[in-house]
């Protein structure tokens, strides 16, 4: 078997646990992003605040250093925490950052006379949200969440630096073993085409459904 074809099937096996990470990932920061976007904008003054500050913190530090923060800094305190749970809690943390304001941006998108249409309704925050805001807010910012889910993907690239043995990590192993880079980073280069491109694809998808139901 050529080194090429060995390296191909462990990148390949390297993408279960890329996807894995991006997805899982994905989920929680959506979440997290959408509960962040709410408590900022409709939240009390330091709920606000706290979530300010957390947003700027992780959009102002760059990502390596967030994800060796995370798994090397925690050791002087005794906590070690395994690779691939220190970078799948480093994409949740990272994810929600960018995620809230995606989020944001998006409820704040919608024209204040929709707030005060449901206002007039009769219906409270919580059921004008749910019945009025988000599903005309989910429209725009499905082009972004596609973008999002791409970032996530993108951002596991850099989990092979502790040891997490993503697309990259068998990528890097087959470069130094084979010493033929352009043929082994060619082939991760497609395979994360592949993988992005059907994200891509999915959320098109989404955005043409969406359109038509609104």
């Amino acid at each position: 078997m050529s080194a090429i074809t060995l390296y191909t099937g462990a990148m390949l096996q390297g993408a279960v646990i890329t996807l894995e990470l991006t997805a899982g990932a994905t989920v929680v920061s959506l979440i997290a992003g959408a509960a962040g976007a709410v408590g900022r904008l409709y939240g009390p003054r330091t709920l606000k605040a706290f979530i300010f500050g957390y947003v700027e913190t992780i959009r102002g530090l760059p990502a390596i250093l967030q994800l060796f923060i995370l798994y090397f800094g925690l050791t002087q305190f005794g906590i070690d925490v395994p690779a691939y749970w220190a970078a799948f809690i480093w994409l949740c943390l990272y994810g929600t950052g960018y995620a809230i304001e995606i989020f944001r941006a998006g409820l704040q998108g919608i024209p204040e006379g929709q707030h005060e249409a449901t206002a007039a309704l009769g219906l409270t925050r919580f059921e004008a949200m749910r019945r009025v805001i988000i599903p005309q807010a989910w429209v725009a910012m499905l082009p972004a969440l596609t973008n999002f889910v791409v970032l996530e993907l993108k951002n596991t690239t850099l989990v092979y630096f502790i040891g997490v043995q993503d697309i990259m990590f068998h990528a890097r192993l087959g470069v130094s073993n084979s010493g033929q880079p352009l043929a082994i980073y060619g082939i991760a280069a497609l395979i994360y085409i592949v993988l992005n491109g059907t994200i891509s694809r999915v959320g098109g998808i989404l955005e043409k459904r969406a359109a038509i139901a609104s």
